[in-house]
């Protein structure tokens, strides 16, 4: 357990920028990992945060090239207890959201040739507390990104009788649009996409405005909530009308700022200042869910401590799988022959291969998953 680490930047200690700038070590994992400097590891990237989960050598450290002065490093059962906070909800702007799950899972998921035995143990492990955790202690529906800046409408002279826009019809759009409804404000959509763009503005009974119109009627709405995937400015301030509402939910920042605008800019970085004291009411509400958290955590530990076969023979089949695809793909650019074709009959070939070892339940296949698996050398190859 000693030596597992996470280090961690959120946006309770680290701007947008910064968190991003972090993300730049992560080109060293591969090297490190190749050199056996680290074993595994899960770089995981959030609208708040930016995270690295690490396993080191025995009585290794963190290399020089992925520290930072800023993050806050957990080690053994802190790092497993602050991992399933995260999925939780407890350590997020909107305290106890549910959206941080599925961005846990892609950053997880993106790291397969980075991560291993253990931490794949550790975030399978998480993954299913968290869902019994929310499922048995979870108040109820919880706040979110745009039901904070949402909230900032109600300053506004006239509300609810005001015009929206929401610009992105994603994940985050379509929050937006959940919470705006409910707030009773009326708004319009309009995406880079027309197919989702239409998709959502059907669900709530809202106008489409084409993407290449939006600029230019931009000025007609009260409010501007920026929801798009953009990994840089879509929108400048000084473009907004005075006293004009401006959302900011993108990461990196989809509004590039002007001291001179006379809008009410509102962005991530913003609210991080204020989202405490919104919410605190709210996460009185979790405590029963932070008090579980901390039992669930070392239930994991404890699994981790023991790595069961069964994690072996997945790690395996995982491998092997991903060996057939890829064999697959080349012989059918070499020879034409279809891809989905060659990998069913080279996935039946392989499954039938592995059967009688998975069958076997002695120290002897237990070596074999483990070596499978990657995760021992074969002492014939020396």
């Amino acid at each position: 357990m000693k030596e597992l680490r996470c280090l961690s930047l959120d946006y309770s200690i680290a701007s947008t920028a910064e968190r991003d700038a972090a993300k730049g070590m992560w080109t060293a994992l591969p090297g490190l990992k190749e050199r056996g400097i680290i074993l595994e590891a899960v770089p995981v990237a959030t609208c708040n945060r930016t995270e690295l989960y690490l396993r080191l050598p025995p009585g290794g450290n963190i290399p020089a090239a992925l520290a930072d002065p800023q993050a806050r490093v957990f080690s053994g059962e802190e790092a497993v207890l602050h991992l399933l906070r995260v999925l939780l909800g407890l350590e997020s702007m909107a305290c106890g959201e549910s959206s941080i799950v599925g961005q846990i899972r892609d950053s997880y998921g993106g790291a397969a040739d980075l991560c291993g035995p253990w931490l794949h143990r550790m975030f399978q492990g998480a993954f299913r507390m968290a869902k019994l955790l929310r499922t048995c202690y979870h108040p109820g529906r919880e706040p979110s990104v745009p039901w904070l800046m949402a909230e900032r409408l109600r300053t506004h002279e006239l509300f609810p009788d005001i015009r929206a826009l929401i610009i992105g019809a994603g994940e985050m759009g379509t929050e937006t649009a959940r919470i705006l409804s409910g707030l009773g404000v009326a708004f319009s959509v309009t995406n880079r996409s027309g197919g989702r763009c239409r998709m959502l503005a059907e669900q709530f009974g809202s106008p489409v405005l084409p993407w290449g119109e939006w600029m230019g009627k931009a000025g007609e709405f009260d409010a501007l909530f920026f929801c798009t995937g953009a990994p840089y400015p879509v929108f400048q301030a000084c473009c907004a009308e005075k006293n004009q509402y401006i959302f900011d939910l993108g990461s990196p920042p989809q509004v590039e700022r002007d001291n001179s605008s006379q809008a009410f800019l509102l962005s991530i970085d913003d609210l991080a200042e204020t989202a405490g004291e919104v919410t605190a009411e709210y996460r009185k509400k979790l405590r029963k869910l932070e008090s579980e958290a901390v039992d669930a955590a070392q239930s994991i530990c404890a699994e981790l401590t023991a790595l069961s076969a069964e994690t072996y023979k997945r790690l395996v089949l995982l491998r092997a799988e991903r060996i057939v695809a890829d064999r697959a793909n080349r012989t059918a650019r070499k020879t034409g022959a279809d891809a989905d074709h060659l990998r069913r009959m080279g996935w039946s070939i392989v499954k039938a291969l592995l059967s009688p070892a998975f069958s076997e339940s002695d120290p002897h296949a237990r070596r074999l998953w483990k070596i499978l698996a990657g995760e021992m050398e074969d002492p014939d190859d020396e």
